[in-house]
C-alpha cells in the first residue's frame, strides 16, 4: 500500500474522531440502542404429548428486532434460535431453564437484534419419558427421546416455513431476508439444529440402534422397525402422518432451508448423518460437559446415569462439517482475532470448533444464569409435587454450573458471539457497512471483490475519495491513506492476511463503508 504504518501513526489525531464510527459494524457490533420483542407469536400448531395425551398446541415465538433503527435495510439475516431443557417444561426437568423465556435466548436473541439481524426464540414440542426403567426401559427412553428430537425437527423447519410465507405473502412483518437464516440451539436445542441440519434421508433414522427391539402401542414402537415412524408422525418436514400426531398445516409451500447452522452444547444422533453440503457449522461446547459428549459418548438420563443412545457431540460435527468442506465458507477466511488464535490452538485444526475447558471441568450451560426466587415461584403454579421443586431445580442446576452468574454468563455468551458473528457474515456474504445510501448515491464500487492482490475503489466522479480506512472483522485497524482527492484509489493487499475487511471510504458529505474480501 502507498501509506506507511508511520503514516497512520502520524494522524492519530485524525483518527481518533472516527473511533466510535469505526467500531460499529453491522452483524458485528451492537450498532442499535436497543431491542423491540413482539411476544407469543404463533407460527404453527401441532401436536403435543407432554400431558401423555396427545392435543393440539400453539406452537409459540418471541421476534426481536433492531430498536432505534435509522439504516435503510427492510431484509435483516434471521435468526432462530431454540433453549435447553432436556425436552421438559423448567423444574420439571430438574433444572431451572428450558423455555424460549430462559436468559439466556433473551440476551442472545436481544444482542443480535441490536447487531442488526432480526432474532426468534422459538419454543417447539416437549415431552418424553425418561423415568421409564425395567425390561423395556431403554427401548422407551431411546425411542420417545428420538421422538422428540424429532418433533423439534419439525416444528424448526415450520417457524423457518412460517417467516419465508410471511415475508412472501404476509407483508414481511418482521422485515427478514428469507434467503438468509440461521438456525442455533442451546443444550437441548443444539441436539435439534445439528439434527435439522443432517438428517434428511429415512435411511438414517432406520440405522440398528434406532430400531425398535419389542412392540409397544403405547409409542407406536414395532420391533425391527425406525422408533421414529414417518407414516404415523410425518415426514422431517411435518407433512403427511395421521391427524391424531400430526397436523400438516404449517405453512406448506415454502423451504425449510437454513444458511448456518451453531450449536451450544447438544450432540449429532449419529455422525453418518452429515454430508457434504450441509449448512456450514459453527459450534461451542464444553469439553467435561456430563449431559452432551464432547466426542462420541452417550447420552444418559441426569437424574438416574441410566443409557439413552450414542451420539457424536461438537467435536465430531465440526471435524466431519470440516473435513466434507462443509466449512469451507470460513475456514480460509484467515481470521487473526483474539478469540480464533485461541480456538486454533485447542479445536485441532477443525475451523468453527470452540471448546471451552471449564474448572471444575464437568460443566453445563456456563452461558446460562437463573434466580432462586424466580425459579420456586414459577415452580408454584405447577401440579404436584413439581410446585414444590422449584428449590431444587435451583440446586441441581449449581451441580454443574457451580460458579453461576449473570456476569460469567455474559462472558460466555460474548466469546459465542465475537467467534460466531464474523464467519456468519463472511459465509452469507452480508454487507456491514451502515450507510449504504452513500455507497450507492456516490456510485462506489469495488472492483474486483473479492480480490486477490488489489481492488480498485471508485465513486461517480461527481465526488472525490479524501481518505479511506481498513479495518479487519475485530475493528483493528490495518491501514490509512489520506489526502487522495482522487475519484478511484487502488487498495492493494501487501501484507494483509486474507479474510474479510472492512472499508471506509472519507468523502465531502460523510463516510461509506463497505466490505472487501482478500482470498
Amino acid at each position: 500500500m502507498k501509506k506507511s504504518l508511520q503514516t497512520i501513526l502520524a494522524l492519530t489525531t485524525f483518527i481518533a474522531g472516527f473511533t466510535l464510527e469505526v467500531s460499529a459494524q453491522r452483524y458485528v457490533t451492537e450498532i442499535f440502542p436497543a431491542a423491540s420483542k413482539a411476544a407469543n407469536i404463533t407460527y404453527g400448531n401441532n401436536i403435543s404429548v407432554i400431558t401423555g395425551t396427545p392435543t393440539p398446541s400453539d406452537l409459540k415465538m418471541d421476534v426481536y428486532t433492531p430498536a432505534g433503527a435509522t439504516d435503510p435495510l427492510t431484509q435483516r439475516p434471521l435468526v432462530i434460535v431454540m433453549h435447553t431443557g432436556s425436552f421438559l417444561p423448567p423444574v420439571i426437568n430438574g433444572q431451572p431453564t428450558g423455555s424460549k423465556s430462559d436468559s439466556t435466548l433473551v440476551a442472545m436473541c436481544t444482542q443480535f437484534a441490536k447487531r442488526g439481524y432480526v432474532a426468534a426464540s422459538m419454543s417447539y414440542r416437549q415431552g418424553w419419558n425418561p423415568a421409564a426403567v425395567g425390561p423395556t426401559g431403554q427401548d422407551i427412553r431411546t425411542g420417545t427421546l428420538l421422538q422428540a428430537v424429532y418433533r423439534g425437527i419439525q416444528d424448526a423447519k415450520a417457524c423457518v416455513r412460517y417467516f419465508r410465507a410471511n415475508a412472501d405473502t404476509g407483508g414481511n412483518t418482521y422485515g427478514i431476508d428469507p434467503n438468509n437464516i440461521i438456525l442455533g440451539g442451546v443444550g437441548t436445542g443444539g441436539y435439534i439444529a445439528l439434527a435439522y441440519s443432517t438428517l434428511d434421508d429415512p435411511a438414517e433414522i432406520a440405522l440398528p440402534k434406532f430400531l425398535a427391539n419389542a412392540n409397544d402401542a403405547t409409542y407406536g414402537f414395532v420391533a425391527g422397525q425406525p422408533y421414529v415412524n414417518q407414516s404415523l408422525l410425518g415426514d422431517f418436514e411435518g407433512f403427511g402422518g395421521i391427524p391424531q400426531l400430526n397436523n400438516p398445516n404449517n405453512s406448506p409451500g415454502y423451504p425449510s432451508d437454513v444458511q448456518f447452522v451453531f450449536n451450544m452444547g447438544g450432540a449429532q444422533g449419529d455422525t453418518s448423518w452429515t454430508e457434504p453440503g450441509d449448512a456450514p457449522t459453527v459450534a461451542f461446547h464444553v469439553v467435561g460437559d456430563p449431559f452432551a459428549p464432547y466426542g462420541v459418548g452417550n447420552v444418559i438420563v441426569p437424574t438416574t446415569g441410566d443409557f439413552v443412545v450414542e451420539v457424536g457431540g461438537s467435536r465430531e460435527a465440526v471435524r466431519l462439517a470440516y473435513d466434507f468442506g462443509n466449512n469451507n465458507c470460513f475456514a480460509s477466511a484467515g481470521f487473526t482475532d483474539a478469540l480464533t488464535t485461541y480456538a486454533n490452538t485447542v479445536n485441532e485444526g477443525y475451523e468453527g470448533l470452540y471448546p471451552f475447558f471449564t474448572n471444575p471441568a464437568q460443566q453445563a450451560g456456563p452461558w446460562e444464569w437463573f434466580d432462586s426466587s424466580a425459579t420456586v415461584f414459577y415452580a408454584s403454579f405447577l401440579p404436584a409435587p413439581y410446585n414444590m421443586q422449584g428449590g431444587a431445580a435451583y440446586s441441581n442446576s449449581l451441580l454443574t454450573n457451580p460458579d453461576m452468574s449473570k456476569a460469567k454468563a455474559l462472558a460466555y455468551i460474548d466469546t459465542v458471539m465475537g467467534y460466531m458473528n464474523p464467519r456468519i457474515v463472511y459465509c452469507l456474504n452480508l454487507t456491514t457497512g451502515l450507510n449504504d445510501n452513500l455507497i450507492s448515491e456516490s456510485g462506489i464500487s469495488f472492483l474486483p471483490n473479492p480480490a486477490c492482490e488489489r481492488t480498485t475503489i471508485s465513486t461517480n466522479k461527481k465526488e472525490l475519495i479524501r481518505s479511506v480506512s481498513v479495518f479487519d472483522v475485530m475493528g483493528k485497524q490495518v491501514y490509512f491513506q489520506d489526502q487522495i482527492d482522487q475519484a478511484s484509489v487502488v487498495l492493494d493487499r501487501n501484507q494483509l492476511d486474507a479474510g474479510v475487511y472492512l472499508v471506509r471510504v472519507y468523502l465531502d458529505r460523510g463516510v461509506a463503508t463497505s466490505r472487501v474480501i482478500f482470498r
